[in-house]
C-alpha cells in the first residue's frame, strides 16, 4: 500500500503517538477525578467539624437557662433573650436570633452562625423552629 518507507515509519510514530496521548488524558482524568474527590470529602468533613462545635457551644448556652426561659425561647425561636426579667415573652427589641462562633483553625478564623429561621406552625398548633448554621472565613480554604 505504502510504497514510501519514510511515510509508512511517520504514520506508525503519529499512530503511537495518538494511542500515548489518549491513554495519558485517561490517566489525568481518573487521577484528577479522585483528587477532587478526596477534596471534597475533607471539605465536607471540615466544615461539619466545625458547626458541631459551634453546635456544642449553642448547646452550653440552652443548658445554663432556667427552664421558664429556655420554654419561653423555644416558643418565641429565639436564641436567648436580652432582657432581665424572667416573663412569658420576650420584647421584639431583646430578641436575639442568631449565636456566633468564632473557630480558629491553622491559622483560619472561621465564623460559624447559628441562626433561626421563620418559625412556622406545626400541625398540633405549634410553632417549628429550625436552626440553620453557615459557616464564613477570612479566606475560602475550606
Amino acid at each position: 500500500m505504502l510504497n514510501n518507507k519514510k511515510g509508512a515509519a511517520l504514520l506508525q510514530v503519529l499512530l503511537i503517538t495518538a494511542v500515548l496521548a489518549g491513554m495519558a488524558t485517561m490517566l489525568l482524568r481518573a487521577s484528577l477525578s479522585r483528587t477532587t474527590a478526596a477534596r471534597k470529602t475533607r471539605r465536607l468533613v471540615s466544615a461539619q467539624m466545625l458547626v458541631n462545635s459551634c453546635m456544642a457551644e449553642v448547646n452550653t448556652l440552652w443548658s445554663i437557662k432556667s427552664p421558664e426561659a429556655f420554654a419561653r425561647d423555644m416558643n418565641q425561636c429565639i436564641m436567648y433573650c436580652n432582657s432581665n426579667s424572667v416573663i412569658s415573652s420576650c420584647p421584639a427589641d431583646s430578641q436575639v436570633k442568631s449565636h456566633e462562633c468564632k473557630i480558629t483553625v491553622a491559622g483560619t478564623e472561621y465564623t460559624v452562625t447559628a441562626e433561626f429561621t421563620q418559625d412556622s406552625p406545626t400541625l398540633d398548633g405549634g410553632k417549628k423552629c429550625e436552626l440553620v448554621y453557615s459557616i464564613e472565613s477570612e479566606v475560602d480554604t475550606l
